[in-house]
């Protein structure tokens, strides 16, 4: 049995106040007392937890899916609730012993304000930043990358042993790698740890709308010399983009500034675009400010000082792409593998190049991909790349091993995906002979998780329609649940795809008939569409206030909003109606394939479904 000492200095991390345990605080201790072992599930090198397992096999070892005993709803159960209850449980309310007030939570033995007001105010052992939040030796936001990070090793940048991400990164190194590409900085994949140095910043200093004031730290002046040694130069303690607030002093008619031409231009694409006359307004200013800039296509930090000034920046950038200003690295995946392999070596640009044209279809005999599949599988190799090019050259240098070590760590479907990627990679430079043997030709990436299917109930069901407050979020829910379309389908729909006359509507390629139901709320949301944009020129049948005035699909955040506070999701909805349609069909997989167009692997998963559930409840 462990027993705590009363509160003491810790004698590793210099924590003042906190039970101690063979003179460490709860932090320190539990970190001393982590030991790394082969998981007995999954055969992982990783930290012990319990029962010869890793915590993630542990944990689901005892998860199963069921009735939460506390909402009673069907989710993942730890124990006799769900992980959500499980956690509002575990909320402990008391009295805090700073402010004395009662809280229906205390963070340790203080409530959130008082927790603030313990902190000090120090340099940050993490990052080297002086902020106001030092607590344990570490600012608040190096103890949030340390608690989502759960691993301690060497930075691969600066060779500091701490915690880093999956890249191998501590904090200090992704910030100022990430903020350099923010800037602008034509090196920004350079490691900023085999730069001259990095200059110290000041931590915890928020701007305007909650951005940061105080930038990450950049890459310092620095002088060429003989052989391998730098001089560095004088510091620069900020790199902030260029302030626009003084050439923004403009008065309100600087649009009249504008050449004529550049002007009717502006004015004629709002108007195909259905622009308000306050949009087309900010667009001219933007436009006026950046032609006094004079820096031909703004970077990102001057986009961002548009933003601070409230100008519409997502409509400035549509007006760009149509006049062709903007750069041609921008468009399409060969474009983006050039700016994800912009720091490797000249051989490994070439043959990541020569592995798109064949993803492309511009090269070999395999079939061309998706744009949004390549770029998947780009950032799924990027972090074995980046680790590739600090001792190689060439991926002709890479053996079957170092695919193994940058697998071992992954789990789940990042692991899958990496593997899959991989595989393609070296396959391709194979194929093309770039390479002289596949070192992923051995590798198994399995099979991504499959996640159980489960339908709702009567009483959830039965009230989806009713809790929809718009037009548009009932058409959604009708369309998920009825016709059992994806979120991708239901994103893709156009203007087009509907016929009222008919009542049909076009999904990939094949025509479905629409129900009086479907089709009664397909015109309720024109209608609503019609009066609150006329003049939009968005081919998509759902549009916000966002999209409505571009030509691109609603965001991935519209159905947050869709089905907020509502006990199920597009995935959830589609996955009911489809194990509904099975039970129906007696389990005939060929009518899942007519009805919605599932591939026989898809339409057979979903009968399996239905007939495992059936035979549970008989």
């Amino acid at each position: 049995m462990r027993v705590s000492s009363p509160a003491g200095t810790c004698a590793r991390c210099g924590t003042v106040g906190r039970p101690q345990t063979k003179g460490l605080c709860p932090r320190c201790y539990a970190k001393s007392r982590e030991r790394t072992a082969v998981c007995a599930d999954c055969g992982l090198l990783r930290l012990h937890h319990r029962t010869g397992r890793c915590s993630r096999c542990y944990r689901l070892a005892h998860t199963v899916t069921g009735t939460c005993g506390a909402c009673g709803e069907q989710r993942l159960l730890w124990g006799p609730v769900c992980r959500r209850c499980m956690s509002s449980a575990r909320a402990r309310p008391g009295a805090c012993e700073g402010c004395g007030r009662a809280v229906a939570r205390l963070w340790g033995r203080r409530c959130a304000r008082c927790a603030k007001l313990h902190w000090s105010t120090g340099s940050c052992e993490g990052c080297g930043a002086w902020a106001s939040s030092i607590e344990a030796m570490l600012c608040r936001a190096c103890r949030d990358f340390d608690r989502h990070n759960h691993r301690t090793d060497e930075c691969r940048s600066c060779g500091r042993h701490l915690s880093v991400n999956r890249y191998g990164r501590c904090r200090l190194c992704s910030a100022a790698r990430r903020q350099a590409l923010r800037a602008g900085d034509p090196d920004w994949s350079e490691e900023p740890g085999q730069r001259g140095g990095i200059q110290l910043f000041f931590g915890d200093l928020y701007g305007p709308r909650g951005r940061r004031a105080a930038r990450s730290p950049q890459r310092p002046g620095t002088t060429a010399a003989s052989g391998d040694h730098r001089d560095v130069g004088e510091q620069r303690l900020f790199l902030l983009p260029r302030d626009l607030s003084e050439i923004a002093r403009l008065s309100p008619s600087a649009a009249t500034s504008l050449p004529a031409e550049l002007g009717a231009a502006i004015v004629s694409f709002g108007e195909a675009r259905g622009w308000k006359p306050a949009t087309t307004a900010g667009v001219s200013r933007a436009m006026a400010l950046l032609g006094e800039v004079g820096a031909g296509y703004p970077s990102p930090a001057m986009f961002a000082g548009l933003r601070r000034l409230g100008l519409p920046v997502s409509r400035v950038r549509e007006l760009l792409v149509a006049e062709g200003a903007a750069p041609p690295l921008e468009e399409g995946p060969a474009g983006f593998a050039r700016e994800l392999v912009r720091g490797l070596p000249e051989p490994m640009r070439a043959e990541v190049a020569a592995w798109v044209e064949v993803l492309e279809g511009r090269s070999g005999r395999s079939r061309s991909r998706r744009p949004d599949t390549i770029r998947h599988y780009l950032n799924a190799v990027r972090p074995a790349l980046g680790v590739w090019a600090i001792s190689h050259t060439s991926l002709r240098e890479i053996g079957a091993e170092d695919v193994e070590a940058q697998l071992l760590p992954l789990q789940g479907s990042r692991r899958t995906m990496t593997a899959v990627a991989l595989r393609s990679l070296f396959g391709a430079l194979k194929a093309r002979r770039l390479v002289f043997a596949d070192p992923a030709r051995a590798i198994k990436p399995g099979r991504f998780p499959i996640t159980p299917v489960l339908g709702l109930d009567d009483w959830s069901r039965s009230t989806l329609l009713s809790r929809a407050t718009r037009a548009d979020h009932a058409l959604v829910i009708l369309l998920a649940g009825v016709h059992a379309l994806t979120r991708a389908d239901i994103v893709g729909l156009t203007l087009d795809d509907v016929d009222l006359e008919a009542a049909t509507i076009t999904v990939r390629g094949r025509r479905r008939p629409l129900d009086r139901l479907v089709r009664e709320h397909v015109v309720s949301w024109l209608e609503m569409r019609r009066e609150r944009w006329p003049g939009s020129a968005n081919p998509h049948l759902l549009v916000t206030y966002q999209s409505a005035y571009g030509t691109g699909p609603v965001s991935t955040a519209y159905f947050k909003g869709v089905f907020a506070g509502l006990p199920t999701t597009v995935a959830a909805l589609r996955a009911d109606r489809l194990l509904g349609e099975a039970a129906a069909g007696n389990g005939d997989p060929l009518r899942l394939v007519n009805l919605f167009g599932l591939s026989p692997a898809g339409a057979m998963r979903y009968v399996t479904a239905e007939i495992a559930s059936g035979a549970g409840r008989s």
